[in-house]
């Protein structure tokens, strides 16, 4: 899926996790979708009932990944659907979750 949106307002973690939610292309960097998988598994891990793994924490030092694992966490505990929305505005995209899409079957039928 080819997603083109305005980036010059988003920091470049932003950017990558705005491709990681609408699907990456085979010419973005395969380090930044395994980057955002590990950080969504560590979350799994880490908010697991009875777990007391910490890998979010290691991942977000400050000499790994702090803004990219902040960002995610932030999006999952602090209002996901704000951030989500200031993100979308800042990129110049439309909320798919808010538009009603015709299944493909149902349009075929109208034409």
């Amino acid at each position: 899926m080819s997603i083109q949106f305005r980036s010059n307002d988003l920091t470049p973690a932003e950017a990558s996790f705005l491709r990681f939610q609408y699907g990456f292309d085979d010419q973005d960097d395969p380090f930044a979708r395994v980057l955002w998988q590990a950080i969504k598994r560590a979350w799994d891990s880490d908010t697991a009932p009875g777990s007391v793994t910490r890998h979010l924490e290691r991942l977000g030092a400050a000499g790994a990944y702090p803004k990219e694992v902040s960002l995610y966490v932030s999006f999952r505990l602090e209002g996901g659907d704000a951030i989500w929305d200031d993100l979308l505005r800042r990129a110049g995209l439309a909320d798919r979750r808010k538009a009603k899409v015709e299944p493909a079957i149902e349009r075929r039928g109208q034409a």
